[in-house]
């Protein structure tokens, strides 16, 4: 959602890196933020890496492991 707000017409898959597709740091805060309302969960700062957000796919994985108590 936060990627089709700010540019509608891009498409990428789910393990394309989201900077490359267009995304900026404070585009990234704004994920992080929605990804803890949209799930209920509460990120923990040793979550906060880079890597934890470079795609889709590990935005995902990080969801189910915060979940699963991992």
């Amino acid at each position: 959602r936060v990627m089709a707000e700010r540019q509608p017409s891009v498409e990428f898959n789910a393990d394309d890196s989201l900077t490359d597709v267009g995304m900026s740091s404070l585009d990234l805060v704004g994920l992080m933020l929605a990804v803890e309302a949209e799930f209920d969960i509460m990120i923990p700062p040793s979550y906060l890496k880079p890597e934890r957000f470079r795609s889709v796919s590990a935005i995902a994985r990080m969801v189910e492991s915060i979940r699963h108590g991992a």
